[in-house]
């Protein structure tokens, strides 16, 4: 059931016209599909029964998310005992979760406008359009409480920003026309702290390009180690000393294609002069660093091939 889920998944990317990479060689992963059409970056996690997903994968996959500034989905059939609806989001560690009929219409430009949550399903409104509605139509919120069967406060709350209960909303939408917002999967990353957190784990290589002033985001579960930043220069870099460097160097390859970012493999012996779009940078060639843009010229030397 997983696998079909995912074959299903990318099927509908293909035919939407999304390139795209699926990371079936990297375990554990916090992502499974990395797809792009124009500007528009998708982060999606197949799990056919969602309550697998676990707290470290998710916080990982928002992490990359931000940084890629992609929509991350989770995408499943089943949660908490029960089968997924169609048209309903749902959310696991802040990610917002929807089955396969709801990621069709979502490429086809429907959006949802129901999610779930302790108690039910409930819209958001557009609270300033709803009171300038009500206000335009001569309504006192006495008489819009009454119309709706809340109470006064109630009709203050949704004013002022309150989410609605579905039949409620449906009330709403009968006396005051269309005040229902549609769901933004992206306000679900925005909701979090501006500031990303680097990683904790630093390493010799990640200690060097930090104090030559490079950007530098260690990440986890993932083909590439860390993310670069700087200026407008992006760097998915590959550290770990693994038995099959070339291997994983070329599915960092395919991923930075996708993102539009460089792609640099720090290695301690010499390999290949590069992979794809992955170049090989010896770890004792970062000594002779001593700024961001020197990190970026040496990288951009190794693409054009002036090193061996």
């Amino acid at each position: 059931m997983q696998s079909l889920l995912t074959n299903n998944v990318v099927k509908l990317l293909r035919k939407e016209g999304y390139s795209l990479v699926e990371l079936v060689d990297t375990k554990p992963r916090c992502f499974d599909i990395i797809a792009k059409k124009k500007n528009h970056i998708l982060l999606i996690k197949v799990l056919y029964n969602v309550d697998s997903l676990k707290i470290e994968a998710a916080e990982e996959m928002r992490k990359i998310a931000r940084l890629f500034n992609a929509t991350a989905l989770v995408i499943g059939e089943r949660f908490k005992f029960d089968f997924l609806e169609r048209g309903v989001v749902y959310t696991r560690y802040n990610l917002p979760v929807i089955n396969l009929a709801t990621f069709y219409d979502y490429l086809q430009g429907e959006l949802p406008y129901v999610y779930s949550a302790p108690g039910g399903y409930y819209v958001k409104l557009d609270a300033e359009k709803l009171k300038k509605i009500r206000e335009t139509m001569g309504i006192t919120i006495g008489d819009a409480a009454r119309r709706l069967g809340v109470s006064k406060r109630t009709i203050k709350n949704y004013e002022e920003g309150a989410d609605a209960s579905v039949d409620v909303a449906m009330k709403i939408e009968d006396v005051f026309g269309d005040v229902i917002k549609k769901i933004d999967f992206s306000e679900f990353l925005s909701e979090e702290d501006d500031e990303i957190k680097s990683g904790e784990n630093e390493d010799e290589i990640v200690g060097k390009l930090r104090e030559i002033g490079v950007a530098i985001y260690t990440v986890k579960h993932t083909p590439f180690d860390a993310i670069s930043k700087f200026e407008e220069n992006e760097i998915l870099m590959g550290l770990r000393q693994v038995r099959e460097i070339e291997k994983r160097a070329q599915l960092i390859g395919k991923v930075s294609e996708i993102v539009n970012a460089n792609a640099a493999y720090i290695t301690e012996k010499v390999l290949k002069k590069k992979i794809n779009s992955v170049v090989f940078v010896l770890k004792e060639e970062l000594e002779s660093l001593d700024s961001p843009e020197d990190f970026i010229s040496l990288i951009n030397e190794k693409r054009r091939g002036k090193y061996a």
